[in-house]
Protein backbone atom coordinates (compact mmCIF):
# COMPACT_ATOMS: atom_id res chain seq x y z
CA UNK A 1 0.00 0.00 0.00
CA UNK A 2 2.94 2.22 -0.40
CA UNK A 3 4.15 4.54 -2.99
CA UNK A 4 6.86 3.67 -5.19
CA UNK A 5 6.19 6.56 -7.15
CA UNK A 6 7.00 9.41 -7.76
CA UNK A 7 8.34 11.04 -10.32
CA UNK A 8 8.98 11.19 -13.90
CA UNK A 9 7.17 14.47 -13.95
CA UNK A 10 10.28 15.88 -12.34
CA UNK A 11 12.16 15.59 -15.63
CA UNK A 12 9.54 17.71 -17.26
CA UNK A 13 9.40 20.23 -14.42
CA UNK A 14 13.16 20.60 -14.37
CA UNK A 15 13.59 21.05 -18.10
CA UNK A 16 10.94 23.74 -18.11
CA UNK A 17 12.13 25.59 -15.02
CA UNK A 18 15.47 26.35 -16.62
CA UNK A 19 14.10 28.85 -19.04
CA UNK A 20 11.54 30.89 -17.12
CA UNK A 21 9.04 33.03 -19.00
CA UNK A 22 11.23 33.46 -22.11
CA UNK A 23 11.02 29.77 -22.95
CA UNK A 24 11.19 28.43 -25.64
CA UNK A 25 13.43 31.12 -27.23
CA UNK A 26 16.38 30.94 -24.80
CA UNK A 27 19.34 28.64 -25.54
CA UNK A 28 18.69 25.14 -24.19
CA UNK A 29 21.10 23.45 -21.81
CA UNK A 30 21.42 20.08 -23.56
CA UNK A 31 21.43 18.56 -27.02
CA UNK A 32 19.12 15.72 -28.01
CA UNK A 33 20.05 12.47 -26.29
CA UNK A 34 22.96 13.91 -24.27
CA UNK A 35 22.33 11.82 -21.15
CA UNK A 36 25.28 13.06 -19.08
CA UNK A 37 24.34 16.68 -19.72
CA UNK A 38 20.71 16.07 -18.83
CA UNK A 39 21.56 14.36 -15.53
CA UNK A 40 23.88 17.20 -14.50
CA UNK A 41 21.39 19.83 -15.64
CA UNK A 42 18.43 18.32 -13.78
CA UNK A 43 20.39 17.80 -10.56
CA UNK A 44 21.60 21.41 -10.57
CA UNK A 45 18.12 22.76 -11.18
CA UNK A 46 16.51 20.66 -8.47
CA UNK A 47 19.15 21.82 -6.01
CA UNK A 48 18.60 25.48 -6.90
CA UNK A 49 14.84 25.55 -7.50
CA UNK A 50 13.44 22.40 -5.97
CA UNK A 51 11.13 24.23 -3.58
CA UNK A 52 10.00 26.85 -6.10
CA UNK A 53 7.20 26.89 -8.61
CA UNK A 54 6.71 28.76 -11.87
CA UNK A 55 3.26 30.20 -12.60
CA UNK A 56 4.29 31.20 -16.12
CA UNK A 57 4.87 27.54 -16.98
CA UNK A 58 1.95 26.21 -14.91
CA UNK A 59 4.32 24.28 -12.63
CA UNK A 60 3.60 23.41 -9.02
CA UNK A 61 6.38 23.67 -6.48
CA UNK A 62 8.14 20.36 -5.90
CA UNK A 63 8.12 20.37 -2.11
CA UNK A 64 5.50 19.68 -0.97
CA UNK A 65 3.98 18.20 -4.11
CA UNK A 66 0.15 18.05 -3.87
CA UNK A 67 -1.84 14.92 -4.69
CA UNK A 68 -5.58 15.66 -4.82
CA UNK A 69 -6.75 12.05 -4.79
CA UNK A 70 -5.27 8.59 -5.15
CA UNK A 71 -7.01 5.23 -4.83
CA UNK A 72 -5.33 1.85 -4.34
CA UNK A 73 -7.43 -1.26 -4.65
CA UNK A 74 -5.89 -4.64 -3.99
CA UNK A 75 -8.03 -7.75 -4.07
CA UNK A 76 -8.43 -11.18 -5.57
CA UNK A 77 -6.48 -13.98 -3.95
CA UNK A 78 -3.88 -11.65 -2.45
CA UNK A 79 -3.36 -11.81 1.33
CA UNK A 80 -3.52 -8.00 1.21
CA UNK A 81 -7.10 -7.11 0.22
CA UNK A 82 -7.74 -3.39 0.68
CA UNK A 83 -9.51 -0.33 -0.66
CA UNK A 84 -7.29 2.63 0.29
CA UNK A 85 -7.94 6.24 -0.68
CA UNK A 86 -5.67 9.24 -0.09
CA UNK A 87 -7.27 12.69 -0.40
CA UNK A 88 -5.47 16.05 -0.46
CA UNK A 89 -2.11 14.51 0.42
CA UNK A 90 1.40 15.91 -0.01
CA UNK A 91 4.52 14.18 -1.26
CA UNK A 92 7.51 15.54 0.63
CA UNK A 93 11.15 15.10 -0.38
CA UNK A 94 11.12 15.61 -4.15
CA UNK A 95 13.48 18.57 -3.87
CA UNK A 96 16.17 16.14 -2.65
CA UNK A 97 16.01 13.86 -5.68
CA UNK A 98 19.30 12.89 -7.32
CA UNK A 99 19.26 11.71 -10.92
CA UNK A 100 21.74 8.99 -11.85
CA UNK A 101 21.04 8.09 -15.47
CA UNK A 102 18.88 9.13 -18.40
CA UNK A 103 18.09 7.34 -21.64
CA UNK A 104 16.23 8.42 -24.75
CA UNK A 105 15.06 12.01 -25.30
CA UNK A 106 16.51 12.05 -28.82
CA UNK A 107 15.08 13.65 -31.93
CA UNK A 108 12.79 10.68 -32.43
CA UNK A 109 10.43 11.20 -29.51
CA UNK A 110 8.39 8.07 -30.30
CA UNK A 111 10.76 5.81 -28.41
CA UNK A 112 11.29 4.68 -24.84
CA UNK A 113 12.53 7.33 -22.41
CA UNK A 114 13.97 6.29 -19.05
CA UNK A 115 15.22 7.90 -15.85
CA UNK A 116 17.03 6.43 -12.85
CA UNK A 117 16.96 8.49 -9.66
CA UNK A 118 17.33 8.27 -5.88
CA UNK A 119 16.05 10.12 -2.81
CA UNK A 120 17.19 10.07 0.83
CA UNK A 121 13.51 9.69 1.75
CA UNK A 122 10.05 10.37 0.35
CA UNK A 123 6.93 10.85 2.42
CA UNK A 124 3.24 10.79 1.56
CA UNK A 125 1.10 12.36 4.24
CA UNK A 126 -2.47 13.55 4.66
CA UNK A 127 -6.04 12.23 5.01
CA UNK A 128 -6.78 8.60 4.20
CA UNK A 129 -9.63 6.10 4.30
CA UNK A 130 -9.07 2.34 4.35
CA UNK A 131 -11.01 -0.88 4.68
CA UNK A 132 -10.15 -4.50 4.04
CA UNK A 133 -7.64 -7.05 5.28
CA UNK A 134 -3.85 -7.07 5.59
CA UNK A 135 -2.32 -10.55 5.72
CA UNK A 136 -4.40 -12.19 8.48
CA UNK A 137 -5.86 -9.08 10.09
CA UNK A 138 -8.86 -6.88 9.21
CA UNK A 139 -8.18 -3.15 8.90
CA UNK A 140 -10.46 -0.10 8.79
CA UNK A 141 -10.21 3.57 9.59
CA UNK A 142 -10.02 7.14 8.37
CA UNK A 143 -7.82 9.98 9.55
CA UNK A 144 -4.27 11.17 8.87
CA UNK A 145 -1.56 8.90 7.50
CA UNK A 146 2.18 9.11 6.99
CA UNK A 147 3.97 6.69 4.68
CA UNK A 148 7.74 7.06 4.33
CA UNK A 149 10.16 5.38 1.95
CA UNK A 150 13.76 5.34 3.20
CA UNK A 151 16.48 5.64 0.53
CA UNK A 152 14.30 4.65 -2.41
CA UNK A 153 15.71 4.04 -5.89
CA UNK A 154 13.46 4.52 -8.91
CA UNK A 155 13.36 3.56 -12.56
CA UNK A 156 10.76 5.50 -14.51
CA UNK A 157 9.99 5.00 -18.19
CA UNK A 158 7.47 6.00 -20.82
CA UNK A 159 7.04 5.94 -24.59
CA UNK A 160 6.56 9.19 -26.44
CA UNK A 161 3.54 9.57 -28.71
CA UNK A 162 3.76 12.31 -31.38
CA UNK A 163 0.78 14.67 -31.39
CA UNK A 164 0.61 17.22 -34.23
CA UNK A 165 -1.03 20.56 -33.47
CA UNK A 166 -0.89 23.59 -35.76
CA UNK A 167 1.79 21.91 -37.83
CA UNK A 168 4.13 21.27 -34.89
CA UNK A 169 4.84 18.03 -33.01
CA UNK A 170 4.20 17.69 -29.29
CA UNK A 171 4.88 14.68 -27.10
CA UNK A 172 2.28 12.74 -25.13
CA UNK A 173 3.60 10.30 -22.51
CA UNK A 174 2.21 6.78 -22.91
CA UNK A 175 2.91 3.36 -21.38
CA UNK A 176 4.24 4.95 -18.21
CA UNK A 177 5.93 2.53 -15.82
CA UNK A 178 7.57 3.06 -12.44
CA UNK A 179 9.64 0.60 -10.44
CA UNK A 180 11.32 1.11 -7.10
CA UNK A 181 13.07 -0.51 -4.20
CA UNK A 182 13.58 0.99 -0.77
CA UNK A 183 15.87 0.27 2.15
CA UNK A 184 12.93 0.56 4.56
CA UNK A 185 9.32 1.62 4.61
CA UNK A 186 7.37 3.09 7.53
CA UNK A 187 3.59 3.21 7.89
CA UNK A 188 1.41 5.21 10.24
CA UNK A 189 -2.39 5.35 10.05
CA UNK A 190 -4.10 7.47 12.66
CA UNK A 191 -7.59 6.83 14.00
CA UNK A 192 -7.78 3.18 12.96
CA UNK A 193 -10.78 1.15 14.18
CA UNK A 194 -12.83 4.25 15.07
CA UNK A 195 -10.07 5.62 17.28
CA UNK A 196 -9.42 2.48 19.36
CA UNK A 197 -5.85 3.29 20.44
CA UNK A 198 -4.85 -0.24 21.44
CA UNK A 199 -6.07 -1.79 18.19
CA UNK A 200 -4.61 1.07 16.16
CA UNK A 201 -1.18 0.85 17.80
CA UNK A 202 -1.10 -2.91 17.30
CA UNK A 203 -2.04 -2.62 13.64
CA UNK A 204 0.59 0.05 12.95
CA UNK A 205 3.21 -2.13 14.66
CA UNK A 206 2.07 -5.11 12.60
CA UNK A 207 2.30 -3.12 9.36
CA UNK A 208 5.83 -1.95 10.14
CA UNK A 209 7.00 -5.39 11.26
CA UNK A 210 5.74 -6.85 7.97
CA UNK A 211 6.46 -3.86 5.70
CA UNK A 212 8.37 -5.81 3.06
CA UNK A 213 5.76 -8.53 2.54
CA UNK A 214 2.97 -5.93 2.37
CA UNK A 215 4.93 -3.82 -0.08
CA UNK A 216 5.51 -6.75 -2.42
CA UNK A 217 1.84 -7.76 -2.34
CA UNK A 218 0.67 -4.23 -3.20
CA UNK A 219 3.37 -3.50 -5.76
CA UNK A 220 1.27 -3.71 -8.93
CA UNK A 221 -1.71 -1.84 -7.46
CA UNK A 222 0.47 1.00 -6.20
CA UNK A 223 2.32 1.24 -9.49
CA UNK A 224 -0.95 1.53 -11.40
CA UNK A 225 -2.25 4.28 -9.09
CA UNK A 226 0.87 6.42 -9.27
CA UNK A 227 1.40 5.78 -12.97
CA UNK A 228 -1.99 7.29 -13.78
CA UNK A 229 -1.33 10.39 -11.68
CA UNK A 230 2.10 11.17 -13.10
CA UNK A 231 1.43 10.17 -16.67
CA UNK A 232 -1.22 12.90 -16.77
CA UNK A 233 1.22 15.43 -15.31
CA UNK A 234 3.92 14.62 -17.87
CA UNK A 235 1.56 14.81 -20.80
CA UNK A 236 0.19 18.16 -19.60
CA UNK A 237 3.63 19.74 -19.26
CA UNK A 238 4.98 18.43 -22.56
CA UNK A 239 1.87 19.74 -24.27
CA UNK A 240 2.98 23.28 -23.38
CA UNK A 241 5.52 23.54 -26.21
CA UNK A 242 6.57 21.51 -29.27
CA UNK A 243 8.99 18.73 -28.35
CA UNK A 244 11.90 20.28 -30.28
CA UNK A 245 11.71 23.41 -28.14
CA UNK A 246 12.95 21.51 -25.08
CA UNK A 247 16.40 20.85 -26.60
CA UNK A 248 19.19 22.45 -28.58
CA UNK A 249 20.21 20.95 -31.92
Amino acid sequence: MLPRFICLPILTLVLCQAVHAKFPDDPKACKYGDAACMVKFMNNLIKEKGIQGDDDLNLLKLDPFPVAKMNIKQGGDSPVNIDLTFTNNDIIGLSNLKFKKAKGFGKDLAKKHELLFHAPSLRLEGPYDIKGQVLVLPISGSGKSNITLVKPDFIASFVGKPVVKDGQTYMEATNFKLNTKAERLWYFFGNLFNGDKALGDNMNAFLNDNWHAIFLECQESVQAAFSEVFQNIITTVFSKYPYEKFFSD
